[in-house]
């Protein structure tokens, strides 16, 4: 019987002669290899199970599960398996203990040391299965360099395009091909020139924004540079000008003129029907409130426009936010909002709650924004849900709501508390101003025992 973890060792395209003479160890030992086709074909000559990772990763994980305690087991992976790999699929299906991580360099790192660009401060985007979309909250925050996993279908010329719709052709693309093979291919395009090219699908691209510090003409491997520096930094402005005139510019329901700031979305930038938003300043106090962390279940409501959902999903890729609203009108601005702000993890649902509660996973969080008046079926019904140590806020507008909220949840086994928020905005009077209050929000607060 093998006490031996799991060996997930990285591998890049140069084949074994990049592995350390401690991962070809494990590999010449093991008794199955798991990998894709690429990889088990830098292993013609060994002898034991091979299991082809393919579409269907699950079915090769319950194979794993079944040999890897008899059987020395290794599974060969591209890179890094903890940079968008099989690593996280692997660290949810085993036990920490039951895995051993021998990385590669990833494809990143690669990119950045051929194109001679420091990377600490990059923003890294993943377009496997993915909405070309994602790529919008790191355009938002203009963020200058920018290096993106694609697939088949968001190619390099297919973010070229999505550049050009939405006024960006500011940024310069390097595509990074084959990085570490003998194909190897390093070039630099702008995003009109680069629109009718193909490229191998195994790439990294890169956009740097404003041309940072590009590679010197005639230093790129394969066919080099597709235009020099000089050109780049004078074709750039011309062209995000040009297409401005032609009407691609940004629109209100796209990018925000200004970048917009890590938390706290203007709510002109909010697609909602007319006052019918919760506040900036209000959504704040309840996303501190609900202490979220990342990996939390958070239920959202009677969401409304959806700006807690939004606001809350920006915070962390790993939360899972569903956006519940029984108005098929407002559910469309949901969708939109989502779609807007490229976030894959919120989940609009159009139901009324509490019914609409049985098909999701249960929430360590619970923002209750609006009720429909049944607040004395959603709350029980929210409590049972509700995970351990799970936090619920209810915002109220009414006294009615707020007594009636108040008595419910502490009927609960909760923790139970309240703050009353009065807002007051400055507001012109001849040529003075004077601070114009709004109606008090009760915010009910609870943690389950």
């Amino acid at each position: 019987m093998s006490s031996a973890p799991i060996a997930v060792i990285g591998i890049g395209h140069e084949g074994p002669r990049g592995l350390s003479s401690a991962a070809l160890e494990h590999i010449a030992r093991a008794q199955v290899l798991a990998g894709g086709k690429r990889h088990l074909a830098f292993f013609p000559d060994w002898q034991g199970e091979r299991l082809v990772i393919s579409a269907d990763v699950q079915s090769v994980v319950e194979r794993l599960k079944a040999v890897y305690q008899q059987h020395k087991t290794v599974v060969l992976a591209s890179g890094d398996p903890l940079f968008y790999g099989i690593g996280r699929l692997l660290l949810e299906a085993f036990p920490k203990d039951d895995l051993l991580f021998l990385p590669h360099v990833s494809s990143v790192q690669l990119a950045f040391a051929s194109i001679k660009e420091s990377w600490h401060d990059a923003c890294v985007v993943s377009l496997h299965g993915r909405p070309v979309q994602a790529l919008l909250p790191a355009l938002q925050r203009c963020a200058a360099k920018i290096a993106v996993l694609t697939d088949a279908h968001n190619h390099p010329a297919a973010i070229a395009q999505f550049l050009r719709a939405h006024g960006l052709a500011d940024y310069a693309l390097w595509v990074c091909e084959e990085l570490g093979g003998p194909g190897e291919r390093i070039t630099c395009w702008t995003p009109e020139s680069i629109q009718r090219q193909t490229f191998s699908p195994l790439n990294v691209t890169i956009l740097l924004r404003h041309i940072l510090s590009p590679l010197p003409l005639g230093e790129g491997r394969g066919e080099g540079l597709q235009s020099s520096p000089e050109s780049l930094r004078t074709l750039t402005p011309t062209l995000s000008q040009r297409e401005r005139e032609q009407g691609t510019g940004q629109s209100t329901s796209d990018l925000s003129p200004e970048p917009l700031p890590l938390l706290g979305i203007p709510e002109e930038a909010i697609a909602h029907r007319q006052g019918m938003i919760t506040k900036r300043e209000l959504r704040l106090l309840a996303l501190c409130y609900l202490a979220l962390h990342p990996g939390d279940v958070l239920w959202d409501i009677g969401a409304g426009s959806g700006s807690v959902s939004v606001e809350a999903a920006r915070l962390s890729a790993s939360l899972q936010v569903f956006a519940i609203e029984r108005s098929a009108p407002a559910l469309v601005h949901i969708e939109h909002n989502v779609q807007q702000f490229a976030l894959a993890n919120v989940q609009p649902v159009l139901g009324e709650a509490p019914e609409a509660f049985a098909l999701l996973p249960d929430p360590d969080a619970v923002f209750i924004g609006g009720s429909g008046g049944r607040l004395a079926d959603l709350i029980p019904a929210v409590v049972q849900r509700l995970r351990p140590g799970g936090r619920i806020v209810m915002h109220c507008i009414t006294l009615e709501n707020f007594a009636s909220g108040w008595e419910l949840l502490r009927q609960q086994p909760l923790q139970v508390d309240t703050t009353a928020v009065q807002l007051s905005y400055a507001k012109p009077l001849g040529p003075w101003h004077r601070l114009e209050s709004e109606s008090p929000i009760f915010i009910l607060r609870a943690a389950k025992l």
